[in-house]
Formats: structure tokens, sequence, C-alpha cells
């Protein structure tokens, strides 16, 4: 029984590991797959593969064709030192969400 709240916990602390991680080495992912495949998953802030992919969705952009995709650390960052402003372009009140249909396409890339 303790070993497998032992077991649950480090799953718990390996979750919140990997959700504070910076966005992937986008040449490391090239490896594995084409330019193609990863260029809607650019996080707008460092220029890696998104981590944690959240979508920027703020009324101001609803205009733009592109996916507006950072990663959720980037994200926390850049609001950390430009509170209630948005990465994208200057205006306040950035309204964001999960992408979990991002996350779910990074996750299957090789």
């Amino acid at each position: 029984m303790e070993e497998e709240k032992s077991k649950d916990n480090a799953k718990m602390d390996l979750k919140s590991i990997t959700e504070q991680q910076t966005c992937f080495d986008k040449n490391w992912i090239l490896q594995l797959n084409k330019q193609e495949s990863i260029q809607e998953f650019i996080c707008l802030i460092c220029k890696q593969v998104v981590n944690n992919p959240m979508e920027i969705n703020c009324s101001q952009h609803k205009n733009m064709d592109e996916s507006l995709i950072v990663g959720e650390n980037c994200l926390n960052q850049f609001l950390s030192q430009n509170p209630n402003s948005c990465p994208i372009e200057p205006h306040d009140n950035c309204s964001y969400s999960q992408s979990r249909v991002a996350k779910r396409c990074i996750n299957e890339l090789d």
C-alpha cells in the first residue's frame, strides 16, 4: 500500500516537472520529423516546439489566419515580466487557453 502511494506521488511530481519545462528543442525534434510536421507548433515566444501548448485567443487577433501557439512556461514567464499584456502585440487583457489538439499532435511526433 505504501509503495503504491509512493509511485503515485512520483507520477504527480513527474507531471508537474514536465508542465514546468521549457519548450522542446526544435533541432532535436527535427532529427526524426520534417519541418512541415512541426511548423504549426512553434512557440511564438522562444521559437522552439511548444511544450504544454497554450493558444492565444484575444479578440484583437481574431482576423489572423495562423494559430497563435506558445508554450505554457514561456507564457507564464512573459506574463510575470509583462503583467496583463499580450506576447503577440501590445494590448491589455491577454486571453489564452490550453490547446489540447496541439498537445495531442505534438505527443504523436516521433
